[in-house]
C-alpha cells in the first residue's frame, strides 16, 4: 500500500470500463512514479490503447487534484519514466518465439528479430525517445537501458527475454526497455516491427547475451566486446535516423522526411537555449 494505491486503482477501473485489460500494477522506484501494465494485444490494437490510456491517466489525476505526466525525465537525479514494450510473434494460436530445444528457449525468429532491432537500434532511437528529455533518461546509472546487448536476466541490456516457465511458451517474449512513455506509438510499434522483421528475413545473427552489468564496464571492456551505445541527444538520434533506409521505408517517404525536418528543427531550438545551470555554473567565475 502506498499514498497512490486509490488514485491507481481508480485509473485502473477507468481503463477497463474502455476495455483496456490491466495485468498489474504497482509503484515504481522513482518518487511518485507508477506502473500499470496493459494486457497484451496486436499492435495496432496495442497503439490506440496507449493513447486512450494517457488520456485516461491524467484525467483521472486531474479528477483527483493531481497532475500526470508521461515525460521521459521530470526529476533531476531520480530514474526516468521507461514504456518497457514486450514484443512476440504468432503463427495462429503458436508462439513462433518458443523453441523448447534451444537453451534460451528462443527460435531461428526470435534470435533474428532481437538481432535487428540490436543492430538498427540507433537508426530507432530518434522514433522511440523522440524529444529532447528524453535523452536525459537515457543515461547510465537510472535503470535505463543505453548499451545495446541483449540478456536474461541483466536489466542494463537494452533487450530482456524474461525466464521461461514451463508451461508457458506463449509467454516467450521480448522486452524493448528504451523507448518511453511519450514517443509515438503507431510509429515505434511499426518501426520496432520493421527492424524486427529485417533480421528475420536476412538471417541476422544473435549476438552472444551480456550477462554482465554493463554499467560496471569500462568504455574499453564495451569496445573489446563491441557494444555500442544509443545516441545521446535527439540531435545525434536524428542523424542516424536521417540516414536510414529501413526507417524511411517503414514510415513511408512523407512521414519520414517530414518527422526528420520537424525534429531538426526542435534539436535546432533546444541547442541554443541558455539555462539556468549555465548561468549558475559560469556567471560568476568567467
Amino acid at each position: 500500500m502506498d499514498a497512490a494505491t486509490e488514485l491507481r486503482a481508480e485509473t485502473i477501473r477507468a481503463l477497463e470500463v474502455m476495455g483496456i485489460g490491466i495485468e498489474y500494477s504497482h509503484h515504481e522506484v522513482g518518487p511518485s512514479q507508477h506502473e500499470i501494465d496493459m494486457r497484451y494485444t496486436n499492435a495496432m490494437a496495442m497503439a490506440d490503447a496507449t493513447i486512450t490510456y494517457r488520456l485516461i491517466v491524467k484525467e483521472i489525476a486531474a479528477k483527483n487534484g493531481v497532475y500526470a505526466t508521461f515525460m521521459p525525465k521530470p526529476m533531476f537525479g531520480e530514474n526516468g519514466s521507461g514504456m518497457h514494450i514486450h514484443q512476440s510473434l504468432f503463427r495462429g494460436n503458436r508462439n513462433a518465439f518458443f523453441d523448447g530445444a534451444d537453451k534460451h528457449h528462443l527460435s531461428k525468429e526470435a534470435k533474428g528479430f532481437i538481432a535487428g532491432q540490436l543492430k538498427h537500434a540507433r537508426e530507432l532511437s530518434a522514433i522511440f525517445a523522440q524529444w529532447v528529455n528524453s535523452y536525459k533518461r537515457l543515461v547510465p546509472g537510472y535503470e535505463a537501458p543505453v548499451y545495446v546487448a541483449w540478456s536474461q536476466r541483466n536489466r542494463s541490456a537494452l533487450i530482456r527475454i524474461p525466464y521461461y516457465k514451463p508451461g508457458s511458451e506463449e509467454a516467450t517474449r521480448a522486452e524493448i526497455r528504451c523507448p518511453d512513455p511519450a514517443c509515438n506509438p503507431y510509429l515505434a510499434f511499426a518501426c520496432l516491427l520493421h527492424a524486427g522483421l529485417e533480421g528475420i528475413e536476412n538471417n541476422y545473427q544473435l549476438p552472444t547475451p551480456m550477462e554482465t552489468n554493463l554499467y560496471h564496464l569500462s568504455p574499453k571492456e564495451r569496445e573489446e566486446r563491441g557494444i555500442v551505445s544509443l545516441p545521446e541527444t535527439l540531435g545525434e538520434a536524428i542523424e542516424e535516423l536521417s540516414h536510414s533506409r529501413l526507417m524511411q521505408k517503414a514510415l513511408g517517404s512523407h512521414i519520414f522526411d517530414n518527422y526528420v525536418e520537424l525534429k531538426r528543427k526542435e534539436w535546432d531550438e533546444y541547442r541554443v537555449q541558455l539555462t539556468d545551470w549555465e548561468f549558475k555554473r559560469y556567471l560568476p567565475v568567467l
